[in-house]
């Protein structure tokens, strides 16, 4: 196919392919990458671009026709113009522009049973009035200053969709994800609690911890099908960080992330959707959770050896990434194109597999993103089923 329809329509059975189980023509490259990163490939200042979103719709379609990607998820900015206006303690911008997020408590511990009884309207006016203090503003101020936040929002994620499209339309490229969630536990340690909040909960509260992630869960899953207008759909998929297992004994993992978290999962992909873990940190432990799994997951893996990784889940999971970016700044063009050969090799055979790299290339600075075209181009002439 040589029209740009037909390369979109053909990267777009590649990935469908691999995500059913199956071989397609040859193995399907993913661009697992944060938008700044192509701001740092076209050589433009990350401060500037987040505040003029049209540099990003400039470098995104370059960034992706040089790599030779064949899909991408949907482009994820935080924008510092509506974080300034709602005054925010959560995501906060660094000299660079680079958006942070701090280790900050958005709910105590004492409002635990608050959560529980009814999480949304403790969201609404405990965790957001604290994290984002424009909120907290008296009388009619902090409604109006919400509804200046939410407007900012709405108009950012619209010009992010825009550019999706333009990525589409001119790079050829598919999106594949249109939404994010968490786990609830994840959302609690993350959101709420902070990470030494909910460490110290576990202990201390146990039983609470335990009924806050089953409050979150339906709010969760709402927020999992939001993006999704008409029906279920297996692609574009709903993407899913998986951010505490890793730092969790196997006996907390199975009493606190577990039954929510499955949950979460097995509720999506039975209503149709496809559900994208982007599988952080050492989950060797875990891998028999994973393989329990229903199909219709894609497991993204930042560690791990991925022939064990394969032999574990690759039979009802879709399994990419695991490729590390840190050979970009110390190996050789050779060596790490002989790194891809050994992904390849283990993760490639009967189908079902995806290459990209293990983490999300952020930015650009201190990697030597030739290697990584280079890299690339060895899977399109030798990925071949």
């Amino acid at each position: 196919m040589s029209d740009a329809k037909g390369l979109l329509d053909e990267r777009l059975i590649r990935i469908e392919k691999a995500v059913n189980l199956e071989k397609p023509d040859r193995i399907p490259i993913f661009a697992l990458n944060s938008p700044e990163v192509a701001v740092d490939y076209c050589g433009q200042h990350l401060k500037t671009a987040t505040w003029n979103l049209e540099i990003l719709r400039e470098c995104l379609p370059v960034y992706y026709q040089d790599m030779k990607v064949d899909a991408a998820f949907a482009a994820f900015l935080r924008c510092p113009g509506m974080y300034t206006i709602i005054e925010s303690q959560n995501f906060v911008p660094n000299k660079d522009g680079f958006m942070q997020h701090p280790e900050v408590c958005g709910m105590l511990p004492s409002e635990y049973e608050e959560l529980i009884k009814d999480p949304f309207k403790t969201l609404v006016e405990k965790v957001l009035p604290r994290q984002y203090k424009a909120f907290a503003k008296p009388g009619m101020l902090g409604g109006l200053n919400l509804a200046k936040g939410a407007l900012s929002y709405l108009r950012h994620s619209q010009i992010l969709k825009e550019i999706d499209a333009h990525c589409r339309d001119t790079a050829e490229v598919p999106i594949i994800s249109d939404n994010m969630i968490e786990a609830p536990f994840d959302f609690l340690a993350d959101q709420l609690r902070s990470f030494m909040g909910i460490s110290v909960d576990m202990h201390r509260c146990p039983e609470l911890v335990e009924q806050a992630c089953e409050a979150l869960l339906p709010l969760m899953l709402r927020w999992g099908v939001t993006s999704y207008s008409g029906p279920p759909k297996r692609i574009p998929a709903i993407f899913m960080p998986l951010h505490m297992p890793a730092f969790l004994s196997p006996q907390q993992f199975e009493r606190f992330y577990w039954p929510t978290f499955s949950r979460l999962v097995n509720t999506l992909t039975g209503m149709g959707y496809t559900v994208a873990l982007f599988i952080e940190g050492n989950w060797s432990k875990f891998y028999d959770h994973l393989a329990s799994l229903p199909p219709h997951v894609i497991g993204i893996f930042e560690y791990g050896d991925m022939q064990t990784i394969k032999e574990k889940v690759g039979k009802t999971m879709c399994v990419m990434g695991n490729y590390p970016i840190e050979v970009l700044k110390s190996h050789s063009t050779a060596e790490c194109i002989d790194i891809a050969k050994k992904m390849i090799d283990a993760g490639a055979p009967g189908g079902g597999y995806i290459f990209t790299t293990g983490k999300a290339i952020i930015r650009g600075k201190g990697l030597d993103l030739k290697k990584l075209q280079a890299v690339h181009q060895y899977v399109v002439d030798h990925g071949k089923y």
